[in-house]
C-alpha cells in the first residue's frame, strides 16, 4: 500500500493511486501486474474501512485473483448494498452462506473458473444480467426475496439452481447455457420468464420444480433433453414457439390451467412425453410441428388436447391415449372438430395405422352428423342466449334436419364406407321388406298353366294341386317363403324364370328392387374393399 501512496499517478476508473508499474491501482490491475498476496492484503484494508464508516461495498471492475472466499479471507458473512458489476474473477470464488441485505449488481461480472452461491440468502433485488460464468456456476439452496435478473447472462459450464426459493420475478430472459443445467426441487413463487433462453447442454432439469405464478418458456430453444418430470404448475405454462432439438420429458405432477405448446418445432426421432395428474386443463399443439416426432400422451379424464392446423405427418399418436381427450369436441365445436380428426385421419394414413385411421375417419363424420343436429342447435341458442320461439321449425327452415338426416341414414347405411356389415344387414332390411310387399300382392308362378280350369305343370304335364302350392286363383302365389325367395333372387338380380312378378305395381316393385340391389351391392364391393385397405 505504501508504493501506491508514494505514486503520484492515479487509476483512470477509481482515482486511486497506481500499482507498481502499472497505470491502474491494485484493484483494477491486470493479473498480471499484481500478486494475489498483495491483491488479498490490499482488499482486506479496503473491507475493513467499508466497515469502519458503513458504506456500500462497491468492487466496480475490480480484478479479483487467486481463490476468493469472502467469509473466510476477509470475515464477510453480510452485505449490505454491493456492486461487483464488471468485476472479473480470474479464481475461484465463494460466496456461500452470505446474506445480501440491499441491492446486488453482478451486471456484466465474469466469472472465470467455479463459482459457489450456495445457501446465499438475497433479501432485495440482485442483477446479473450480462454476466459470464466460463466455469460451474452452483446457487444450490440458495434463496431470492427480491428479483432475480439474470438476462443476456452467459453460463459456460455446468450450472446448479437446485432446491432454490425465488419469491421475486425470476427472469432468465436471453440467457445462454452452453452446458447441463438443473433447476431441480426449485420453486419459483413469482413469475419464471425463460423467454429466448438457449439450453445448450445435454440435459436441461427442471424436476420436481414449482411454478406457483406463470411460467414463461416463449421462443425457448433446447438442444438437449428437456426433463419436467414431477414439476408443478399452479398458473399458465407457455412453451409457445419452443425449439426442442432432442426427447422432451414433460411428466409433470399437476397443472392448475393451460398449457402452451403453439407453434413448437420438433426434429426427427424426437420423443414428446405428456403425463398429467390434475382433472381439467388443456394441453395446446396449436400449430405446432410435429413431424416425424413420437407422442406420449398419459392423461386423465377432464384433461383436453387442442392440435388446430398442428403438422402431423408420420407423429407416433397412441389412439386410446388421446381418444375422448380433443378439445373442439369436448367443447362441442363440432366443425373444427371435425378438422382435428381429419388431421389425425391424414396421420394415421401415414403411419399405415388402417384401425386408427378409420377410428379418425368416422369420428370427422360423426362431428358432421352432430353439427347438425337438433340437441346442438339447442345448445347454440343457450350459448348465445337467443330465444326463438318455434326453435324446431327454425331447425328445420334452415335445412339442417335434411343435414342430419343424410348423415344419420349413410352412417347406418353403410358406415360412411367403413362397414361392409352395416351394407348386408340393410340389404336384408330391404329383402325382407319387398318380401313381405310381394306376399301381400302375390307372385306369378309360369311353371303353372291352367287349362278347363285344372292346373297342369308344364314342364312335365302333372295335374297340380294349387292348393298345395299355395297358389291361388290365375296361379298367383301369395305365401311368405315363396315371395321371400322372389325377392331375394330379383335383389340379386339373378332371376332364375321360376316366378314372375304381376303387372303393374308388381314390375314396378321388382324392377326397383333390382335396380336397389345392383347399386347395394356396388356399394358393399365399395365398402368393404375400403374396408380392407383397399384406400
Amino acid at each position: 500500500m505504501n508504493q501506491e501512496i508514494d505514486n503520484p499517478s492515479k487509476c483512470p476508473i477509481c482515482g486511486r493511486p497506481t500499482h507498481k508499474e502499472s497505470k491502474y491501482c491494485i484493484f483494477h490491475a491486470g493479473a498480471e501486474e499484481k500478486t494475489e498476496e498483495e491483491f488479498k492484503e490490499a482488499l482486506k484494508e479496503y473491507i475493513e474501512i467499508i466497515k469502519k464508516e458503513n458504506m456500500d461495498y462497491s468492487f466496480y471492475k475490480f480484478i479479483f485473483i487467486g481463490f476468493i472466499d469472502f467469509e473466510k479471507d476477509f470475515d464477510i458473512t453480510v452485505f449490505k448494498n454491493a456492486s461487483f458489476s464488471e468485476a472479473n474473477f480470474k479464481g475461484v470464488v465463494n460466496f456461500s452462506g452470505i446474506k445480501f441485505d440491499g441491492n446486488t449488481h453482478f451486471i456484466g461480472t465474469i466469472f472465470k473458473q467455479t463459482t459457489f452461491f450456495t445457501k446465499v440468502t438475497f433479501k432485495s433485488d440482485s442483477i446479473f444480467m450480462k454476466a459470464i460464468f466460463l466455469g460451474d456456476a452452483n446457487f444450490t439452496t440458495t434463496t431470492f426475496n427480491g428479483e432475480a435478473d439474470f438476462k443476456s447472462t452467459k453460463f459456460e459450464n455446468f450450472t446448479r439452481f437446485n432446491f432454490l426459493i425465488f419469491n421475486g420475478l425470476a427472469d432468465f430472459r436471453e440467457a445462454t447455457f452452453k452446458m447441463s443445467t438443473e433447476f431441480k426441487n426449485t420453486s419459483f413463487m413469482s413469475i419464471g420468464n425463460f423467454e429466448d433462453v438457449k439450453f445448450n447442454g445435454h440435459t436441461s432439469k427442471f424436476i420436481n420444480t414449482t411454478f406457483k405464478s406463470d411460467a414463461n418458456f416463449f421462443v425457448v430453444k433446447f438442444k438437449g433433453n428437456a426433463d419436467f418430470r414431477e414439476a408443478i404448475f399452479n398458473r399458465d405454462a407457455t412453451f409457445e414457439e419452443a425449439i426442442f432439438e432432442n426427447d422432451f420429458d414433460f411428466r409433470c405432477k399437476y397443472f392448475s390451467k393451460d398449457l402452451n405448446f403453439s407453434k413448437i418445432k420438433t426434429f426427427l426421432g424426437n420423443k414428446i412425453f405428456i403425463k398429467v395428474h390434475n382433472r381439467e386443463g388443456v394441453i395446446s399443439f396449436d400449430r405446432a410441428h410435429l413431424e416425424n416426432t413420437v407422442l406420449d400422451i398419459d392423461l386423465i379424464k377432464g384433461v383436453s388436447i387442442d392440435f388446430t392446423e398442428a403438422l402431423l405427418n408420420n407423429t407416433k399418436i397412441d389412439r386410446v391415449q388421446i381418444e375422448n381427450h380433443i378439445f373442439q369436441e369436448n367443447k362441442m365445436k363440432f366443425r373444427e372438430a371435425q378438422e382435428i380428426y381429419n388431421l389425425l385421419k391424414n396421420n394415421f394414413y401415414s403411419l399405415g395405422q388402417s384401425e386408427n385411421e378409420k377410428w379418425a375417419y368416422m369420428k370427422g363424420k360423426n362431428m358432421n352428423r352432430l353439427l347438425y343436429s337438433y340437441s346442438f342447435y339447442l345448445k347454440k341458442l343457450e350459448i348465445t342466449k337467443k330465444k326463438e320461439k318455434l326453435p324446431f321449425l327454425n331447425w328445420l327452415k334452415k335445412g339442417y334436419f335434411w343435414e342430419w338426416v343424410t348423415s344419420t341414414f349413410l352412417n347406418a347405411l353403410y358406415g360412411y364406407g367403413e362397414k361392409p356389415l352395416n351394407v348386408i344387414f340393410s340389404a336384408g332390411i330391404l329383402i325382407f321388406a319387398f318380401a313381405l310387399i310381394f306376399s301381400n300382392i302375390g307372385i306369378g308362378n309360369p311353371e303353372v298353366i291352367e287349362l278347363n280350369g285344372t292346373a297342369i305343370h308344364q314342364n312335365t304335364g302333372n295335374v297340380v294341386d294349387l292348393a298345395s302350392k299355395g297358389l291361388i286363383k290365375n296361379n298367383i302365389i301369395r305365401n311368405f317363403p315363396d315371395s321371400l325367395y322372389f325377392s331375394l333372387i330379383t335383389f340379386t338380380t339373378l332371376g332364375y324364370g321360376d316366378f314372375r312378378p304381376l303387372a303393374g305395381w308388381g314390375r314396378i316393385l321388382a324392377g326397383s328392387e333390382a335396380f336397389i340391389g345392383a347399386f347395394m351391392m356396388a356399394l358393399f364391393v365399395y365398402t368393404f374393399a375400403r374396408r380392407t385397405g383397399g384406400r
